[in-house]
């Protein structure tokens, strides 16, 4: 009984990240004006989409009860590599893209086959790896290469019936992949051996491969949001995948996840972009600095583990 009251208050809180954001966005839209706006909404639609793709792949590990610290960087390098092959072959966007989404699919492999195999801690391993991938990026290119083709630009920056073609991306991605998590054995292995590895090694689930599996694919979807961030930005800059690393751990950490593994969901996830990009946006509305807006981040951050804390040591 007490753990059933236990799980009830774990899901009210997780349900409680979308209270949170009907509450911000319903304030914003009765007292700013210029929040209102379609140009804005549909702004905050673009600017969630990058972070969001990243985001949702960054669920999966955080499901196994680790993280990825890799994925900004690995965003940042699709970025810097896609506007550069694009330059010279504007044509093949498809062919490129897919090329990107395999990098990323490879890197994420690599983090998650090492951590299987050499039993390295992932939080020093990712970090590690993003040191790699910046050292990459820069050892490249130290400053602005290339440019985004039509294609790639029309997915970040256009829009189907007002609805941002990107958002429309992501939305879909995110429907599927909770689909998974919530409705494929696969899911429920994930969610078993994020929540006891021991016990689900016993049951015969494969955890290493499970985590094989959920590094490449937050790495896949780390290349798939440095392609729409491509298209937005329009050039290979090798600064764009700083700081979305820890944007993608706080939006799940915002969702309800737990750290330890084993409870999250990619919907939630979503809402937690969501509340980020809002806040952002509210803040620049105010015209508070980016410094203050760090603070913030951080400050949600820290109050969103305090909150969840005592539900995961309350089961």
């Amino acid at each position: 009984m007490a753990v059933g009251a236990a799980r009830l208050r774990y899901d009210a809180g997780q349900s409680g990240i979308w209270v949170i954001l009907a509450a911000g966005f319903g304030f914003a839209l009765l007292f700013l004006p210029d929040f209102r706006t379609f140009e804005n909404l549909a702004n905050i639609m673009r600017q969630s989409a990058a972070l969001g793709l990243i985001a949702v792949g960054q669920t999966f590990v955080v499901l196994l009860g680790m993280v990825d610290l890799s994925v900004g960087m690995t965003a940042g390098l699709v970025v810097v590599l896609s506007c550069w092959a694009l330059d010279i072959y504007p044509a093949l966007t498809a062919p490129v893209a897919l090329a990107m989404i395999l990098v990323g699919v490879s890197i994420g492999a690599l983090n998650g086959a090492l951590v299987r195999w050499l039993r390295l801690h992932p939080l020093i391993l990712t970090f590690g790896m993003l040191s790699v991938l910046q050292g990459l990026i820069f050892t490249f290119t130290d400053r602005s290469v290339g440019r985004a083709s039509d294609p790639l630009k029309e997915l970040a920056n256009g829009s189907l019936f007002g609805v941002p073609l990107s958002a429309i991306l992501l939305v879909g991605l995110v429907l599927v992949t909770q689909a998974v998590l919530s409705r494929t054995r696969f899911g429920f292995h994930l969610l078993a051996a994020g929540g006891n590895a021991d016990s689900a090694r016993k049951a015969g689930i494969n955890a290493g491969g499970l985590q094989v599996a959920a590094f490449a694919i937050a790495g896949g979807f780390a290349a798939v949001g440095g392609l729409v961030l491509a298209g937005r930005l329009g050039t290979g800059y090798p600064l764009a995948g700083v700081g979305l690393e820890l944007d993608s751990i706080v939006a799940v950490v915002l969702g309800g996840a737990a750290l330890s593994g084993g409870r999250g969901s990619v919907v939630n996830t979503l809402a937690g972009v969501l509340a980020l990009t809002l806040v952002s946006n509210l803040l620049n509305l105010f015209g508070i600095s980016a410094f203050v807006q760090m603070f913030a981040k951080g400050a949600i951050v820290v109050a969103a583990i305090l909150v969840n804390q005592p539900r995961e040591t309350a089961r």
